[in-house]
């Protein structure tokens, strides 16, 4: 959170707040298969109640994105933030609705 909070003054409105109908664990599965599938830099950071996805400290890419996820019952709540150069092909967002 505290990267986030660093990230970018824009970085508390996300690109994406919605839910995905998959479990916490599916959707991570489908999420990471689908980043290692097309070269992306990933690393997850857990919390008690789900964790971050961020691509943030890879080398080589113009920006960060933080992808929260939380379990909400059978279903995963998820939010996407970016920095704001973040408008390359890095940003997950396709992996995010792919694994909805």
């Amino acid at each position: 959170m505290i990267l986030l909070a660093l990230a970018s003054p824009n970085a508390s409105v996300p690109l994406l707040d919605a839910t995905a109908a998959r479990s916490l664990d599916e959707f991570g599965a489908c999420f990471t298969k689908a980043e290692e599938g097309v070269g992306r830099a990933w690393a997850f950071l857990p919390n008690g109640r789900g964790g971050t996805f961020t691509d943030s400290g890879a080398q080589g890419l113009p920006g960060s994105y933080w992808l929260q996820v939380r379990g909400v019952g059978a279903a995963t709540r998820i939010r996407l933030f970016a920095a704001e150069s973040n408008h390359s092909p890095s940003n997950p967002i396709k992996a995010v609705e792919q694994c909805r």
